[in-house]
C-alpha cells in the first residue's frame, strides 16, 4: 500500500470518529460530560501521546544506530582496501595481477550494492570468489627480501 493511500485511510478514520463523537455528544448523559470526565480523557490522551512519542523516538534512534554502524563498516572496509592496494603497490611489479583483481572485485562489489542504472543483480559464483583468488595471488608471491616478506605476511 502506498503512503498516500495509508494517509487517506487514517484521515477518513479520524474524521469519521470526530463526526461520531459529535453525534454521541448530544446523546450522552450529563455526568459523562462533567469536568472530571474530561480530565480523565485528557490524561488518557496524554498518556497515549507520550507512549507514541517514546516508541517513535526509539525507532528513530535504532535506525540511526544501524545507519551509523553500516557507515562505519563501509569506511573501515574502504580504508582496508586502500591499505591493501598500497601494500601491493609497494611490494613491486609482480603484484600487478593481484592489484587488477582487487580493483575489479571492488568495482563489482560497488556496482552490486549501488547499481548505476537501477536494480541490476550480479550473480556470485562461490567457487570463484575474488577474495580467495586475491589471497591465492598474494600467497603465490615469492618474496626476494625482508621487506617483501613482511608485506606478504
Amino acid at each position: 500500500m502506498s503512503a498516500i493511500a495509508i494517509g487517506c485511510i487514517v484521515f477518513a478514520l479520524v474524521f469519521g470518529s470526530a463526526l461520531l463523537a459529535m453525534a454521541v455528544h448530544s446523546i450522552l448523559p450529563e455526568h459523562h460530560l462533567s469536568a472530571d470526565s474530561k480530565d480523565v480523557v485528557k490524561v488518557g490522551v496524554a498518556l497515549i501521546a507520550t507512549m507514541s512519542a517514546l516508541v517513535l523516538s526509539l525507532l528513530v534512534a535504532s535506525a540511526k544506530s544501524a545507519f551509523d554502524t553500516r557507515s562505519n563498516q563501509v569506511v573501515q572496509a574502504s580504508a582496508d582496501i586502500i591499505l591493501l592496494d598500497r601494500a601491493l603497490a609497494r611490494y613491486g611489479s609482480e603484484t600487478k595481477e593481484a592489484r587488477a583483481l582487487l580493483q575489479r572485485s571492488v568495482a563489482e562489489t560497488v556496482d552490486r550494492f549501488w547499481p548505476a542504472g537501477g536494480e541490476r543483480r550480479i550473480a556470485i559464483d562461490p567457487k570463484t570468489s575474488p577474495v580467495e583468488a586475491l589471497y591465492d595471488k598474494v600467497e603465490a608471491l615469492s618474496p626476494q627480501n625482508d621487506a617483501q616478506r613482511a608485506m606478504q605476511s
